[in-house]
């Protein structure tokens, strides 16, 4: 059970379970025996109760695993898919290619999060030094107090910046703050940030049709299916394709898609579907869209990334150009034999 060891202490996700159950029922383990030794295993007692309570539907009730499943709500997702697997004899492979496809959104996800919060520790981390050297400011303005130097606009700067520290740190920082719950509220309106996400939910989705297709559903079963947690146009577009496909040839109805998909991933499904493999086809284009997610989106991070250190950079610049100023204008009068 060295699956779930990371996780004692922690809330236990579905896919942890999953690929639990499917390990065992890959070593020809019972099914209602797979779910009693995970449930005493896990340290999250809900969870462990709520398969204990499968464990006996399926033995005791005689229940499938599917029908378990839907009585405890457990991998709500894809219980239909795994009642397929099952009827068809494909259980394992069916909980394989679920497992899989979760554990590669989760890692693209994760690689989505840390891109979002390197920057925001950057302007974090920014505006705590910021405020630090406003100190230094104060030290420097300090050592060079000489004579008359205080009718000197430079002077006054970097002095109204050291007394009102605190207030102008605590404007700057809310204004950041502001800022940065402004674009995560609108991310969804951004037209980069939208299509990642877009490309993230139809690579998962048309993982899915891979999936239920090979399960020995019908093309317009699997896209009905699909078009239940799919969102936005792809909602009505999944629908369309599974009310055509029920009267027409398959490869016609994806011609009425081909406008919403890139045209490498329209001619490879074409391709798939004409030798009578469309099941792979989904597959590897639903895996190289949530690839190419991942790829626009660290495009988009460096950018981020870059904007971050000049903002620091900037920052740097403005605190400190009182005393820039300060020096150079001593420089120069001193150069000219005149003093402040």
């Amino acid at each position: 059970m060295n699956t779930l060891s990371c996780y004692i202490g922690k809330k236990v996700s579905e896919i942890a379970i999953m690929k639990s159950l499917h390990l065992l029922m890959v070593a020809n383990i019972s099914i209602q025996e797979a779910l009693r030794r995970v449930a005493d295993k896990l340290p999250d007692s809900e969870m462990a109760d709520r398969l204990s309570v499968a464990s006996d539907m399926v033995s005791k009730e005689g229940r499938t695993l599917p029908e378990a499943m839907r009585e405890v709500g457990l991998f709500e997702k894809y219980v239909d898919l795994i009642e397929i697997g099952q009827q068809t004899g494909n259980l394992n492979t069916v909980l394989k290619e679920l497992i899989d496809m979760e554990e590669e959104l989760a890692a693209a996800k994760k690689k989505i999060i840390s891109g979002i919060i390197y920057p925001l520790v950057v302007t974090g981390v920014s505006i705590a030094v910021g405020y630090g050297l406003t100190f230094v400011l104060g030290n420097i303005l300090n050592a060079l107090k000489l004579p008359g130097i205080e009718r000197e606009l430079p002077y006054k700067m970097g002095q109204f910046i050291v007394a009102n520290r605190s207030i102008l740190f605590i404007l700057y920082a809310g204004s950041a703050a502001g800022v940065i719950a402004v674009v995560a509220k609108n991310a969804d309106r951004m037209p980069v940030i939208r299509n990642v996400y877009n490309s993230l939910v139809l690579g998962q989705a048309f993982r899915v049709v891979s999936l239920a297709l090979m399960s020995g559903l019908s093309p317009a079963s699997a896209f009905r299916r699909v078009a239940e947690f799919s969102q936005g146009v792809w909602t009505q577009i999944f629908r369309m394709v599974a009310e055509e496909s029920v009267s027409r040839s398959f490869s016609e109805v994806i011609d009425e898609i081909e406008e919403y998909l890139p045209f490498e991933s329209y001619l490879l499904l074409k391709v798939k579907i004409d030798t009578a493999n469309m099941s792979e086809g989904f597959a590897m284009i639903g895996t190289k869209m949530i690839n190419d997610a991942i790829s626009r989106f660290a495009v988009v991070g460096s950018f981020v990334n870059v904007f971050a250190f000049v903002f620091v950079a900037v920052q740097i610049v403005v605190l400190m150009s009182p005393v820039y100023t300060m020096l150079f204008t001593f420089i120069d009068r001193s150069a000219a034999g005149k003093m402040f």
